[in-house]
């Protein structure tokens, strides 16, 4: 009965999205030109095509191109990752305030860089 109880009060207060997913995530940049483009996300430089790892943190993310026929700033868009619903029924406020807080309810999309033609 106390390993029952336990179990259910670390699921109740920790975070789904927290255990289930990692500190990181790789995301693809590409560009729309199919050219290789150098670009910066979070301090971090490629070239795409490639892959960027950022941290899991839930703040606001940008690509930077250095190329002058591309878009100097393509924001990456982020959701709310599925794993984070989970929340609702099993962890309630206390599992999705830890999510939030650690950043991790968030998914980071695929990135294309917008360039003209050449």
């Amino acid at each position: 009965m106390k390993t029952l109880l336990s179990a259910t009060v670390i699921l109740t207060l920790s975070g789904c999205a927290s255990v289930m997913t990692s500190d990181q995530q790789t995301i693809n940049v590409t560009s729309s030109n199919n050219k290789a483009v150098e670009v910066r996300v979070d301090d971090k430089i490629i070239t795409t095509p490639g892959t960027v790892i950022v941290l899991r943190d839930g703040k606001n993310k940008v690509a930077h191109s250095t190329s002058g026929n591309c878009d100097k700033s393509t924001v990456i868009d982020k959701k709310v990752t599925p794993v984070f619903f989970g929340n609702l029924v099993i962890g309630g406020v206390l599992g999705s305030t830890t999510d939030a807080s650690t950043g991790k309810m968030w998914d980071y999309s695929d990135v294309e860089v917008q360039c003209n033609p050449e």
